[in-house]
């Protein structure tokens, strides 16, 4: 009886680890940032921003004139984030 409970909860276990895995560290900026104040209409257009680094300017953009207070490795998150889950552009 012990053996079922075991894997039971070694899989209970490996979904919460997959699931905490699974969050992007950009989204947390994106979240606090408040992002979608201002991209509520058409999110994100790939058509701005047709590169990766097209796409970093435009967060650091972002980050600048409204002053959200990211670090230069915290935009870059962000970008990487919006990039994965928007943009999909091949990255240098």
């Amino acid at each position: 009886m012990k053996k079922p409970m075991i894997a039971l909860f070694s899989i209970a276990a490996f979904s919460l680890s997959t699931s905490a895995m699974a969050e992007h560290p950009g989204k947390a900026f994106h979240d606090s940032a408040n992002c979608m104040k201002c991209h509520t209409d058409k999110p994100y257009s790939p058509q701005k921003t047709p590169t990766y680094e097209k796409l970093v300017k435009a967060v650091s953009f972002c980050n600048d004139n409204l002053n959200t207070g990211m670090f230069e490795d915290e935009v870059e998150q962000l970008a990487d984030y919006l990039n994965q889950a928007y943009y999909k552009h091949p990255k240098p």
